[in-house]
């Protein structure tokens, strides 16, 4: 019994330091922000936070972490329970979307981070953010794969039509303090998309749902 409380101790004073963390670097960019500042709000000497990471970049990256393993932790299971590409994509861009709704201030964060680090390819950010993606890109691929979707569709090129255009949106939201309505901006991107992505035979059989999807809404809203 002696030995578990330390370990006890050891994890709470970790997760401790890394809610400081995640504080001051949405106050702060990453340049600004100080350790001495982290380790005050843990409190805790600054000493004690290297004795869990080896420095700023470390614990950021591990902000970076915490945040992605809880968001592909939610999405996997229910994409798994999704079939058909359009489903799929819907919740994808609707899930993604939701970031922005339920934590913004951490949503401007990761693309401040993204634009503004100068070495953001190779970084510990770009490999939680090819990870992330790589939900989009298997939709994607299985789409094409189902016939649902052009055999010749790019899907690199896809997958950045997406998040290029939903990052685009959502800063100018978010700049604008705009609301955002992640499932109809969902639904309406996706029919975009599915216009020039669909395969010939399932166009017109998608544009039809899509339609008969809209009118359902529209009674439902009243």
């Amino acid at each position: 019994m002696t030995l578990q409380v330390p370990r006890r101790r050891k994890s709470a004073r970790r997760a401790e330091i890394l809610a400081a963390a995640r504080q001051v670097f949405l106050e702060r960019a990453f340049d600004a922000a100080a350790i001495s500042e982290i380790a005050a709000r843990a409190g805790c000497v600054e000493g004690t936070i290297y004795t869990y990471f080896r420095g700023k970049r470390d614990l950021f990256d591990a902000v970076l972490a915490e945040f992605y393993d809880r968001l592909i932790a939610d999405i996997e299971p229910r994409l798994a329970a999704i079939s058909g590409t359009r489903d799929r994509l819907s919740y994808l861009i609707a899930r993604h979307l939701q970031i922005a709704v339920d934590d913004p201030a951490f949503a401007r964060l990761i693309v401040r981070e993204a634009r503004g680090q100068s070495l953001y390819f190779g970084s510990k950010l770009h490999a939680l953010n090819r990870r992330y993606a790589r939900f989009l890109l298997d939709t994607l691929r299985d789409g094409v794969a189902r016939g649902e979707l052009r055999a010749d569709l790019d899907l690199a090129l896809a997958r950045d039509l997406v998040f290029g255009g939903l990052e685009h949106h959502v800063w100018h939201g978010l700049g604008r303090q705009r609301r955002i309505d992640p499932n109809r901006l969902a639904a309406t991107m996706v029919d975009l998309f599915l216009a020039g992505w669909a395969a010939p035979q399932g166009r017109d059989e998608l544009r039809g749902l899509a339609l008969r999807v809209r009118r359902l809404e529209q009674r439902l809203g009243g």
